[in-house]
């Protein structure tokens, strides 16, 4: 079984080329060549991150679901790929395909006679043999039409249905009238502009407004209660976040201007310089991987308010010269958590912080 295979076909069947692919995503061509030969998962100089998302990128041109190829490229790592993308896409394709009959279907007999009866019954009838489609009914002439007993009916007619008009809308007149009758005190007292009428009601149930509004003193005291009684380290963190499909970076020129700094998303794969004044702040979209290269003393990279704390040390990949983020850096309760109320570092939180590039 071979992934790389597997997609191709399903390409293919798509009436689509390497080239089409390649204007979908911007993925290089030596790169969607190698995943459909399976040279790139055994390449010992590339990223698995990087693998994964080029994968990704390509199975969703084709349509297939996320979930699918993600378990592909698990089978793939494993080395138990069972070629099951493959198999639902070509049954679906199956179920699709409406199957048809020949028109005429037999197995010639070395008997001569029963080639010449076949035959026969496959020529068509000549004009004696075929039979003649009944003539249509004569149509009667208007001379016999009774006009005068035709308009009787359409008058007749037209009186019913004025009669069932007139009968409904008496039905709806006499409910209307009977409501107002049944509902009149009702009615009287919502269109009423006499304040003694409220202020009567109030006296007869003077607790209806008080137990409507809490007292001060009592919610004040409520929620020192509740504030004291909770367990800081006991209460669950409901505030913290959940990763999306779409995860976002902050590129913040902290320390002096980037002059410039290029970020890569894998939405596309193409690199851009972004030149940033000293206090601004750049937001970048992506996946599951983003590069970023540039004066690294300069910036700081953001996410959910949180800082990536030394991001060359930690994250600089030799294979893109960059530092690379990805979703599973991103995963740690550290960044889940809720944003600092305050900026964590004396340098200040950035002046603006904006979108300069959408994917």
């Amino acid at each position: 079984m071979s992934l790389g295979k597997d997609l191709a076909s399903i390409r293919k069947s798509q009436n689509l080329s390497l080239e089409d692919i390649q204007n979908a995503i911007k993925i290089p061509m030596d790169t969607l060549e190698s995943i459909e030969d399976d040279s790139i998962f055994s390449d010992p100089s590339k990223n698995k991150t990087y693998i994964r998302s080029f994968v990704r990128s390509y199975a969703k041109v084709l349509k297939i679901e996320d979930e699918k190829i993600v378990q592909a490229l698990d089978e793939v790592e494993e080395g138990n790929y069972s070629g099951d993308i493959f198999k639902n896409d070509t049954s679906a394709q199956q179920e699709s395909t409406p199957s048809y009959g020949t028109a005429l279907d037999f197995k010639p007999s070395t008997d001569d006679d029963t080639v010449d009866d076949a035959r026969e019954s496959a020529q068509p009838k000549k004009s004696s043999q075929v039979e003649t489609s009944p003539a249509p009914a004569p149509t009667p002439a208007t001379d016999s039409i009774n006009w005068a007993d035709m308009g009787k009916k359409f008058s007749a007619a037209n009186t019913n249905s004025k009669i069932w008009i007139v009968t409904a809308s008496i039905a709806i007149i006499v409910i209307i009238v009977g409501s107002g009758i049944i509902f009149s005190d009702n009615i009287a007292s919502f269109f009423s502009s006499d304040p003694s009428v409220a202020q009567q009601e109030m006296a007869e149930n003077p607790q209806t407004e008080q137990s409507q509004i809490p007292a001060a003193n009592d919610s004040v005291e409520n929620e020192s209660q509740q504030n004291t009684t909770a367990d800081p380290e006991t209460a669950s963190p409901s505030n913290s976040i959940t990763l999306g499909d779409t995860l976002t970076i902050d590129v913040y020129a902290a320390y002096d201007k980037l002059d410039p700094v290029r970020v890569t998303s894998d939405f596309n794969w193409q690199t851009n310089p972004f030149w940033m004044e000293e206090g601004q702040a750049y937001k970048f979209d992506f996946r599951d991987s983003l590069l970023v290269r540039g004066q690294y003393r300069n910036f700081l990279l953001l996410f959910n308010g949180h800082v990536i704390q030394n991001p060359r040390q930690n994250y600089f990949d030799t294979t893109f010269n960059s530092i690379l983020i990805t979703r599973s850096i991103l995963e740690q309760p550290a960044f889940l958590a809720p944003p600092p109320e305050e900026f964590p570092l004396d340098v200040g939180a950035p002046d603006s912080s904006t979108y300069r590039i959408r994917f």
